[in-house]
């Protein structure tokens, strides 16, 4: 399965295709940094600052978060990734 990293100006100027199985016990802010992908992290993973915001492009469908609306979501709460995803770094 792939996370594809769409462009961003400033944490990955030509975007990135990550490839894993799957995300068991590592959320995707955990992954993103193991993969040199320098997503801010403030908080520690806790869910409280807000910074590592991403946009879910495409994959959306797949997540079974009742909360999730307009497709944002704090890397650092989502696990158990087994799909595809396309993702934008806010």
């Amino acid at each position: 399965m792939k996370i594809i990293i769409l462009p961003n100006k400033k944490i990955c100027k030509y975007g990135k295709i990550l490839k894993f199985k799957k995300l068991y016990k590592e959320n995707l802010c955990e992954f993103l940094i193991k993969n040199n992908i320098n997503i801010d992290n403030n908080c520690g993973g806790f869910g409280k600052c807000l910074s590592c915001s991403v946009f879910i492009n495409e994959g959306f469908s797949f997540f079974e978060i009742s909360s999730l609306k307009l497709s944002y979501i704090l890397s650092c709460q989502l696990y158990n990734i087994n799909c595809n995803i396309i993702v934008s770094i806010l």
